[in-house]
């Protein structure tokens, strides 16, 4: 019998020993699907209130999750969430291990068509929170990295304005630092708000 030749660097010697990682890893994922849970219901009582489309509204909540975005384990809130193949509005909420919660609005097609001149005239909300605008030409990435978004701070009304009528989709996110953990139902709340109020006319 050949000697197998599969080894364990150190560190990962004393990981593989250590279900306390694994446990402690799991019981944090049940967390954040606890937190979108409740974060899903704060949402509905909120779009109650909005003038947003009927079949936008009548959408339910979905929570998902995974392993391996990027390597990491994730959870996904889409709420509200209307996709097809020509027609995407969407809010989504995301949990990645290792990063951050991002909150982004995703619309495409007849979504688009109907939001974009009204974001466009209220883009100062969005860059006074720190949003940023998706650049890259694929709209499934969901990293907020130099080569996907760009600060919607560092663009100018002009730029911003022919960046979001070039493209066939729209992305606008943000990130909350899991470092305000504690804080983050009324972070991604709030944030969630200022999507809302980009998307009214005045």
């Amino acid at each position: 019998m050949r000697e197998a030749k599969i080894k364990l660097s150190e560190d990962e010697l004393l990981l593989v020993q250590n279900a306390a990682v694994i446990l402690t890893k799991n019981a944090i994922i049940r967390k954040a699907i606890s937190l979108f849970g409740m974060l899903a219901e704060e949402m509905k009582t909120i779009l109650e209130n909005e003038a947003l489309p009927d079949d936008v509204k009548m959408t339910t909540a979905k929570i998902s999750r995974g392993e391996n975005y990027k390597g990491l384990p994730y959870v996904i809130l889409d709420f509200p969430r209307l996709f097809t193949p020509e027609n995407i509005f969407a809010i989504r909420t995301m949990f990645w291990w290792g990063n951050y919660f991002s909150v982004t609005l995703h619309l495409k097609g007849a979504y688009k068509d109907r939001y974009q001149s009204v974001i466009i005239e209220n883009i100062f909300l969005l860059a006074e929170r720190q949003f940023s605008i998706c650049i890259s030409s694929d709209q499934w990435r969901h990293e907020l990295e130099d080569d996907n978004y760009i600060s919607l701070s560092r663009q100018t009304e002009k730029e911003t304005s022919a960046l979001i009528q070039g493209n066939q989709f729209l992305k606008i996110s943000v990130k909350v630092e899991f470092a305000h953990w504690d804080d983050s139902m009324l972070k991604l709340t709030e944030l969630f708000r200022e999507i809302l109020q980009a998307l009214r006319t005045h």
